[in-house]
């Protein structure tokens, strides 16, 4: 059996939060892993595979926060 890693582990494989994984799981823009129960907790259990394909992902994406004007300047 391959090496699982949890979305956490995944996510710093990655290079990215966990919160920014779990942003582009929901929003559609990566195939994740389906949650599993395991001790009454729902993970997700990544393989390199998984990693991987986020990674590509990354990689179209920009990065940062979008630009917008404040307080009319």
């Amino acid at each position: 059996m391959g090496k699982f890693f949890s979305t956490g582990q995944a996510a710093k494989r990655i290079g990215v939060t966990r919160q920014t994984l779990y942003n582009w799981i929901d929003a559609g823009l990566i195939d994740a892993p389906e949650p599993i129960i395991a001790g009454g907790a729902s993970v997700r259990l990544w393989t390199k595979a998984d990693i991987d394909r986020a990674a590509k992902v990354k990689g179209t994406l920009k990065t940062g926060r979008p630009n917008s004007k404040r307080g009319g300047k």
